[in-house]
């Protein structure tokens, strides 16, 4: 975590310097990332960095915790269910496609949680994946509780095991998707929504079938 006179700057400049550290663990990698060049790049002193953060592992930490934090403030509207009589199967197909398309203006910001999740910072991989699936099983558990509330998913099964059901089938889901992209020479977030919607709605089928309600 960051220390108190980060989190004393202004929201700018704390974006400015996260925005740099996420940058250059996406060129460099976490053991040629370079907390002098970080700072450069964010205008500040390097011996401020290290008033800021304890060292290059505690800033690489919190760049990932940043970052999903981001996303979800910019992009959450799209994960919430408003209208609590939807179909939750039908609802993750439509918020992925919106998804996959808004998120783009945040390119370096996906293509680092995209790293994380692939295992690129390998020496760092279950420290930083543990809050990204913190996050996503909370989000997942709160579809579940209104899935079964509507009837759109079944009441004989825990919320829990339902959660482990429907993050291990999305996350070897996205994991392909992201090799593939690789082998193809991109990034997941180059690819257009039109070479993955067969496969999305594939998986959600997938999940509904083993989770569906009566309706």
């Amino acid at each position: 975590m960051p220390k108190e006179t980060f989190l004393n700057l202004n929201e700018e400049k704390q974006e400015k310097i996260m925005r740099a550290a996420i940058s250059e663990f996406v060129k460099h990698g976490f053991e040629k990332g370079n907390i002098g060049d970080i700072a450069k790049n964010a205008g500040v002193a390097k011996g401020s960095m290290y008033q800021y953060f304890e060292n290059k592992r505690e800033l690489f930490l919190y760049s990932e915790q940043w970052c999903v934090e981001l996303l979800m403030k910019k992009y959450g509207k799209y994960m919430v269910v408003t209208n609590k009589d939807i179909n939750i199967f039908d609802f993750l197909y439509e918020s992925s496609k919106e998804l996959w398309i808004q998120m783009r203006e945040e390119r370096e910001s996906i293509i680092f949680i995209q790293d994380v999740f692939l295992g690129k910072y390998n020496t760092l991989t279950d420290e930083s994946m543990s809050y990204m699936m913190k996050v996503s099983n909370e989000y997942t558990l709160q579809l579940i509780r209104q899935g079964k509330d509507n009837g759109h998913i079944r009441k004989d099964i825990d919320d829990n095991l339902l959660s482990l059901y429907i993050t291990g089938t999305s996350l070897k889901f996205k994991e392909y998707m992201m090799n593939r992209a690789r082998i193809l020479g991109e990034d997941i977030i180059d690819e257009p929504f039109e070479r993955v919607e067969k496969e999305l709605k594939a998986m959600i089928e997938l999940i509904k079938n083993g989770m569906g309600g009566t309706k």
